[in-house]
């Protein structure tokens, strides 16, 4: 199993686990997809847990904002989760 983290805006951070992709997104209370301030945060919410791979993907609007073209693929890096 992989843990996948995704940059959103404002500096805010998405997670899930899957194998290839995310399959099950983290949930508040409500059903809703839990969004995280860091990614300490992410960490402290999957403490114990194992995986195989972490990944990072970077949303940015970098491109956008300097009125070049969009990347069709944000960077994703693995992470030493330690």
């Amino acid at each position: 199993m992989n843990l996948f983290i995704e940059s959103i805006e404002g500096g805010t951070y998405i997670a899930g686990t899957g194998e290839t992709k995310v399959d099950t997104f983290f949930l508040d209370k409500y059903s809703k997809t839990m969004s995280f301030q860091c990614i300490n945060n992410i960490k402290l919410r999957v403490e114990g847990q194992k995986f195989e791979h972490v990944w990072l993907k970077q949303n940015t609007p970098y491109e956008e904002m300097c009125g070049l073209d969009s990347s069709t693929e944000s960077p994703v890096i693995r992470l030493d989760w330690k």
